[in-house]
């Protein structure tokens, strides 16, 4: 759980920075005075009791996440308007209750703007790009068989997500997979592999549609380089099009490919942590 939460750091950071800023700005707008010290008194303690409710509603809600980056960015445009407002001596007019109707209103205006048709062009024409790289205390071939498509059975995938695999009949380098999302949705993707280098390096192209009939394509490269009998260097990248602007924030926050490396160190601990990785018996680390 603390390793989920730490991929969610942007996120939580995000929400707890603006809302502590909006609510130190209302603070100033009351008329206190206060240096800089005094400010960061106030604006700390506040910070620390919107991460822990951050961490509360992704916990109880996770459905709902992306309500948090937007309602600290909210916070922060929020902050930036009720300070000059204060500058200028308009304060008055978006002070206290005044202040919280426009943090949600401003919170809504993003909602809205962020899952627009507008927001779905812009994202058609942008390539999401993410990137991710780290250290796996296991053999590259149990690496291979839990993230390359089709190397083992679709419940062996990293992201206990797949659902169906199943090769083309024409094609030896194609293959339709399906993975499940929420309620009865599901993702379907046709993956044609331009590289497959077993157990060191994996490269396909992929286009189809998201659980919410997104249309998508991409391409997906996986580099695996042996440190030592049972540790390797892992490193991800994946290029998508068609996201609307949404998605495509909502991926930032969720840093995607750690959070499936995350499910891949679950799923090689609990299949073969006993043997291989930080849990294997004091034996093995002396062979």
């Amino acid at each position: 759980m603390l390793t989920l939460l730490l991929r969610h750091y942007r996120r939580f950071a995000v929400f707890s920075g603006g809302m502590a800023l909006f609510c130190t700005a209302q603070l100033i707008g009351t008329g206190f005075e206060l240096p800089l010290i005094g400010l960061l008194a106030v604006f700390l303690p506040i910070a620390a009791l919107f991460m822990v409710a951050a961490v509360g509603v992704y916990i109880w809600i996770p459905r709902h996440r992306g309500l948090l980056e937007i309602t600290g960015a909210a916070g922060i445009i929020c902050a930036i308007i009720l300070f000059y407002a204060h500058k200028f001596g308009h304060g008055g007019m978006i002070q206290g209750i005044g202040g919280v109707i426009a943090l949600l209103l401003i919170a809504v205006g993003l909602r809205t703007l962020l899952h627009s048709k507008w927001s779905r062009k812009i994202g058609t024409q942008t390539t999401w790009r993410d990137r991710h790289s780290g250290h796996v205390p296991y053999p590259a071939r149990l690496i291979w068989r839990h993230v390359v498509p089709g190397a083992a059975e679709p419940a062996d995938h990293c992201t206990g997500m797949m659902a169906r695999y199943d090769e083309d009949e024409e094609d030896p380098d194609t293959v339709h997979v399906t993975f499940k999302g929420r309620k009865d949705r599901a993702a379907q993707y046709t993956l044609t592999f331009l590289e497959r280098d077993h157990p060191s390096a994996c490269r396909f192209f992929f286009q189809g549609s998201e659980a919410d009939g997104t249309v998508v394509d991409g391409i997906f490269s996986l580099r695996i380089t042996v440190l030592e009998r049972d540790a390797c260097f892992v490193s991800c990248v994946e290029e998508r099009c068609g996201l609307s602007l949404g998605s495509l924030v909502e991926r930032w926050f969720d840093d995607a490919l750690g959070y499936q490396q995350d499910k891949l160190l679950e799923m090689l601990d609990a299949r073969y942590g006993e043997t291989y990785g930080p849990r294997k018996p004091e034996v093995a680390l002396a062979d």
